[in-house]
């Protein structure tokens, strides 16, 4: 629920023209994090009422490194060599937990 009233306050916000527009430029890119946001609370709710609350708790815990992939596809960010150390460790340790 919180999701749906940060996506329509971000939706009302973005039409206001406060002095050049730059919010009703970037309108798209809100509405596409609300939309994303609640998807993916809808997905885990999902996956830990029909799967294994485990499973679906241990692949939520990598939106850290989806956020760090995303802002380098979408911004051109450079990932520190330690980002990308951490990002590498913690999709290896979610693979060594599905092997078991």
């Amino acid at each position: 629920m919180t999701a749906l009233l940060a996506l329509a306050a971000g939706l009302l916000w973005g039409v206001a023209d406060f002095g050049g527009g730059a919010l009703a430029r970037r309108l798209p890119a809100l509405t596409a994090t609300g939309l994303a946001d609640v998807a993916a609370n809808g997905v885990y709710a999902m996956a830990s009422h029909r799967g294994s609350a485990a499973v679906a708790a241990v692949l939520s815990s990598l939106y850290p490194v989806v956020t760090a992939l995303m802002a380098r596809g979408v911004f051109k960010e450079r990932l520190r060599p330690v980002q990308a150390v951490g990002a590498g460790l913690a999709v290896a340790g979610t693979l060594l937990l599905a092997a078991t």
